[in-house]
């Protein structure tokens, strides 16, 4: 696998921000080591860095983890830059501090695999939307723990990336079925649980990939909970920063020719923390006004 670019992050419509994230930090990595190479100036290679930031946060306006790991190591190397450290201290410590992120990241997925693969049941049938590693974790876990259970993924259009998730899901062992998201409410009773994820939680609800509404609503209505698997540092209240609507490529929805008709194409949408059941975290398993009140001001 090459280097990643950020060209690559720009046109990745598929990942979730955890993995964004990660690519992100892979990213600063190798342009530090590219400074480190070439002795480059810690104030341009600073600037280098937050052009980067800049760009994904503009394309990814809602990833609340993206931001706010970005927004970490900036400012970590500011205040760097800013002391008296050394130039090699200052590159010595930066790199440090990614792999410090890392491992930040990794121990939270942990922690919110082994906390959500409790909730799953032998004989479970699961539905999930798009695609989340905190959801792939969580089933990975229960799978490894010997229990049984079905994943039903809506195949999540645009850009399916939900059939991703299936077959990752299927190369692992577990029993996948791919449904169409309009046959959500078609397969919704014969479920014991909903898992979701989220790039954002606000005061009263989560960002997630457009359809998570309708498939909660419908939850709803079977009486069938629904899990949000999502850590903390998601948290970004609208007070703090408003939400963008973002459109995407409407030829993913129509590419015809006929004269009149066009097409519009939003990938994420609010959900309202009331339609969840329970949040998954690296903390617990919180009931959703728990974490309301621990989390998000009450």
């Amino acid at each position: 696998m090459g280097k990643i670019k950020l060209e690559d992050l720009l046109n990745d419509n598929r990942s979730g921000s955890l993995d964004l994230t990660e690519k992100m930090l892979e990213l600063f990595q190798n342009v530090l080591n590219e400074g480190i190479t070439q002795k480059a100036d810690s104030e341009e290679l600073y600037k280098h860095l937050q052009n980067i930031s800049k760009n994904l946060i503009k394309k990814q306006p809602n990833m609340a983890l993206l931001r706010r790991v970005s927004a970490t190591y900036l400012l970590y190397f500011k205040r760097l830059i800013n002391s008296d450290k050394t130039p090699d201290e200052v590159f010595s410590l930066s790199a440090a501090k990614i792999d410090l992120l890392k491992d930040e990241i990794k121990s939270n997925v942990n922690k919110i695999a082994q906390f959500g693969c409790r909730i799953i049941a032998n004989g479970n049938k699961i539905m999930t939307i798009s695609q989340s590693r905190h959801i792939v974790n969580i089933l990975l876990a229960a799978h490894k723990s010997k229990r049984r259970f079905e994943v039903f993924c809506l195949k999540s259009h645009p850009p399916d990336e939900g059939i991703e998730m299936a077959e990752f899901l299927a190369s692992k062992g577990i029993k996948v079925t791919v449904i169409a998201d309009n046959n959500m409410g078609v397969f919704m009773p014969q479920m014991n649980l909903v898992l979701i994820g989220a790039d954002r939680i606000y005061e009263t609800g989560i960002i997630n990939k457009a359809g998570t509404l309708p498939l909660c609503l419908t939850a709803k209505h079977f009486n069938i909970p629904v899990y949000l698997a999502a850590e903390t540092e998601k948290v970004l209240l609208e007070s703090e920063r408003s939400i963008k609507k973002s459109s995407y490529a409407p030829e993913e929805v129509y590419n015809g020719k006929a004269k009149g008709v066009s097409a519009q194409n939003i990938y994420f949408e609010r959900i309202p923390l009331d339609l969840i059941h329970k949040v998954i975290c690296e903390d617990s398993v919180f009931e959703s006004y728990e974490f309301k009140n621990w989390y998000l001001g009450g």
